[in-house]
């Protein structure tokens, strides 16, 4: 598998990917057109406060990660269902958190639905926190914070 900094070539593919997942699945054109998502929207997004990154087998796009660096926010994480449970979106996230964190930011946020889901269990492995709930209710927003620099071997 192939991991590489996310293009506006490949927003179309974002799309696909994103209406393809199990959880949480957003339906094509409706869906993302109703909530403002389009292609051109998003590629403007990647030419100015966004960064992604994308997983491609055999030149196949099968995952990809979004963050804003303008808030810290990892924005969009989606992976093609047969191939959850491979470490595509945990390599993908840890890719999104590296960048925000060079960006200056020391906490860094998402939300994600209360229902416990694969993406839940995923984000708390990775150590995000549960800070609070969102006032509709039905999402959790989650933190993480930057881990401290390391200060090397400590020889004795």
């Amino acid at each position: 598998m192939n991991f590489r900094e996310l293009t506006v070539a490949d927003v179309p593919a974002m799309f696909l990917i994103r209406a393809a997942a199990k959880e949480n699945p957003m339906p094509l054109i409706s869906g993302l057109k109703f909530l403002g998502i389009t292609v051109a929207g998003e590629a403007e997004k990647l030419k100015t406060t966004h960064k992604g990154f994308i997983c491609e087998n055999d030149g196949v796009p099968i995952g990809f990660v979004v963050g804003d660096g303008s808030t810290g926010e990892l924005w969009v994480l989606s992976v093609w269902p047969e191939y959850e449970g491979q470490g595509v979106g945990r390599k993908l996230m840890t890719l999104a958190q590296e960048w925000l964190f060079t960006k200056g930011w020391d906490k860094l946020w998402l939300t994600t639905g209360i229902k416990p889901s694969r993406a839940l269990t995923l984000y708390q492995k990775l150590g995000w926190k549960i800070v609070g709930t969102l006032d509709h209710g039905g999402s959790y927003r989650m933190e993480l914070d930057k881990p401290a620099a390391s200060t090397g071997p400590i020889l004795g």
